[in-house]
């Protein structure tokens, strides 16, 4: 059992899972991220693609497969959200359901999904959390992670994630896959992952491995075994976009959800102009509840104006 921090932001809510004194789980929902794994509601059936199709539910287009039995096009089932949706390089990847008879339900938020698995709620969000949580958001907007002897380099790409170990040494196997089991679970990561291991005997490799299955404790996964070329394959459920994921393909909603932050603290008076880059304006206009709300606290009339063009969409 672990203790875990709430954190309500204008835009976001962060949780954070904390085990004797450090951070080990990270998780976000953000404003806009529309149907959760788990959700269950009425959607219309609008194309069919042969034993899968899509669905218009709660706003927005869904992957469904399988395609239920005897139902046509135009037809209204009750769906079950079983991945959400999340922006990949080049593209954006629809959610997926899969139809069933059980009654519409919301999905549990970040707070109800920890209680559920035995965490306990602490109040606040202390310095010493805030301060870890920023060094692996950092981290994750890197893609990169140190350990003893080496680091890691994870690029996430349309078909997987690919995890390279940078660094010298035949014993770095060991010590980079357990340091890759910690990131799994702090970052959430999830898919395909593939990680390309220095090349190294049968003996090292078997043991490198052991240690990682050791490390990932409960956590759900299959893998393949490290062969000669040092590649191992690990897969995972992949419920909707990991922390890594979103800090290095969603960076206008990172940049957005800072900018409204500061200007929350602005002890300025009048009205309040905000200067973003052209795609940090995009995702909030898209927004538009988030600035009125931001307008609410400050007692300031808000504007956007395109500053300076370094974010990505």
């Amino acid at each position: 059992m672990s203790d875990f921090h709430i954190r309500h932001g204008l835009g976001e809510t962060r949780a954070a899972v904390i085990e004797n004194f450090r951070l080990v789980e990270m998780h976000i929902a953000r404003d806009g991220d529309g149907l959760a794994a788990g959700a269950r509601l009425a959607g219309q059936l609008t194309r069919r693609l042969g034993a899968r199709g899509i669905a218009l539910a709660g706003g927005e287009e869904l992957l469904v497969e399988p395609w239920p039995a005897g139902a046509t096009e135009g037809a209204t089932v009750t769906l079950e959200v079983t991945r959400a949706a999340w922006r990949e390089r080049g593209r954006d990847r629809l959610a997926k359901a899969r139809p069933t008879n059980l009654d519409p339900w919301p999905a549990p938020g970040l707070e109800s999904q920890l209680h559920a698995r035995g965490h306990v709620l602490k109040p606040g969000w202390p310095a010493d959390v805030s301060s870890q949580w920023d060094d692996a958001f950092e981290a994750a907007q890197l893609g990169r992670l140190p350990f003893e002897s080496g680091n890691l380099v994870l690029v996430p790409t349309p078909a997987f994630l690919a995890v390279d170990v940078d660094g010298h040494g035949l014993a770095m196997a060991t010590p980079a896959l357990t340091t890759l089991a910690r990131a799994i679970r702090l970052w959430g990561l999830g898919g395909s992952i593939v990680v390309d291991l220095p090349t190294t005997d049968r003996e090292q490799r078997s043991r490198a491995a052991d240690a990682f299955d050791q490390a990932m404790g409960k956590l759900p996964f299959e893998r393949t075994a490290i062969n000669g070329f040092g590649l191992m394959q690990i897969v995972r459920p992949r419920p909707g976009p990991s922390i890594l994921e979103r800090a290095q393909l969603d960076r206008a909603g990172t940049e957005a959800i800072a900018l409204l932050e500061t200007a929350l603290t602005d002890p300025a008076t009048g009205p309040l102009a905000l200067r973003p880059a052209p795609p940090v304006i995009r995702w909030l206009e898209a927004r538009p509840q988030l600035l009125e709300e931001l307008a609410r606290r400050t007692h300031r009339p808000v504007s956007l104006t395109a500053g300076a063009a370094d974010a990505q969409a």
